[in-house]
């Protein structure tokens, strides 16, 4: 992912690599010559001292810590999905980040499917009325690494620790829950309360129940998350995860059911396709390929967006506090899946 912010970065006018950091200072090294970076280091305050904005693309356990120490330092920030890995980190992130709007500071959460156009064209859709009250919502987010070598063997070290607990994985739904709660909720409102269950399968090794462990370390972080959501305005959903969808290499799509209208998004056909049924074609369709297709223009990307906030001092979406709401709805999932199941009223994030 560090790779994908500096080749993301690099052409965007005004972008300039001073130093990258990496707890392995020859990492860091072989990295910033690769991407153009002035320098490679194993300071982070190195980092902090000479640059003006930072990319934070670290295992999930040390956003909150090295997101704090750059917003004190005076840095913009951009940091990876998700915020943190508790709710407790993310209210005091949130806390430095409002007061590091006070001094002008910028920061965003890398929420990167809304780098589609179709979901910017679906959430003012829907906050327009154009689709009337919402009732149900449905979405998806499926990946098929552990049921294939699509993305190479899951043994690799950069898949292995997103199954350990152990190395700071939230599992499938920290790591692509998080982008289909944001998603939803982006497009059709806030969540008021959630249920959640989860399920962790031994992984592929040729033995009839699969690999509990590799290396000695413990094969423990989710990998299937089910998810039922009430939506504040009175509607519902649902939505599921999974790293076992195998043909599905990463899919994502969301169906949205409102009074007046439905709109459906399978980015699997790209970021700027979708479907809509308003008005009196509601009426007679009776498959999704009686709805009509719209064609939208490209949306400026995340990273494109938070350079042009730096530039203007307006703070793009999604923010840090974004962030700290969608972590209070994974927290929710959490709770739910370790209480059997149960409906979780979402806490408060600020």
């Amino acid at each position: 992912m560090a790779g994908a912010h500096a080749r993301s970065l690099a052409p965007i006018p005004g972008v300039s690599f001073e130093v990258c950091a990496d707890v392995d200072a020859g990492r860091a090294e072989a990295f910033a010559r690769e991407h153009g970076f002035a320098s490679g280091t194993a300071s982070n305050e190195e980092v902090f001292e000479r640059c003006d904005a930072v990319s934070i693309v670290t295992p999930d356990r040390y956003h909150a810590a090295l997101t704090l120490q750059a917003l004190k330092a005076g840095l913009h920030v951009l940091c990876e999905k998700p915020l943190t890995v508790t709710l407790a980190e993310a209210r005091k992130v949130s806390k430095a980040a409002v007061a590091a709007s006070g001094r002008g500071q910028v920061h965003m959460v890398n929420f990167s499917y809304r780098n589609s156009a179709s979901f910017h064209k679906a959430a003012g859709m829907v906050s327009s009325g154009k689709l009337g009250a919402i009732r149900h919502v449905y979405g998806r987010y499926l990946q098929a690494w552990l049921a294939t070598d699509v993305w190479g063997s899951w043994t690799r070290e950069a898949w292995l620790w997103r199954l350990q607990t152990g190395a700071g994985s939230g599992g499938v739904l920290g790591d692509v829950g998080c982008h289909i709660l944001d998603y939803i909720t982006g497009i059709a409102g806030p969540a008021k309360a959630l249920r959640c269950s989860l399920s962790t399968h031994g992984k592929r090794d040729g033995s009839a129940e699969g690999a509990t462990s590799h290396g000695g370390k413990k094969l423990d972080a989710n990998d299937t998350a089910i998810l039922e959501i009430d939506f504040e305005g009175g509607g519902d959903g649902v939505a599921h995860a999974t790293r076992w969808a195998g043909g599905l290499a990463n899919s994502v799509g969301l169906m949205v059911f409102g009074t007046e209208g439905s709109l459906a998004i399978d980015l699997d056909q790209g970021p700027t396709t979708m479907r809509v049924l308003t008005g009196p074609a509601r009426h007679k369709a009776g498959k999704l390929s009686d709805w009509k297709v719209l064609e939208l223009k490209p949306t400026p990307s995340i990273y494109q967006r938070f350079i042009k906030s730096i530039k203007t001092g307006v703070n793009d979406a999604p923010d840090i506090l974004r962030g700290a709401e969608v972590q209070a709805y994974l927290d929710a999932c959490e709770r739910s899946a370790a209480d059997g199941g149960s409906r979780k009223k979402v806490l408060k994030w600020v």
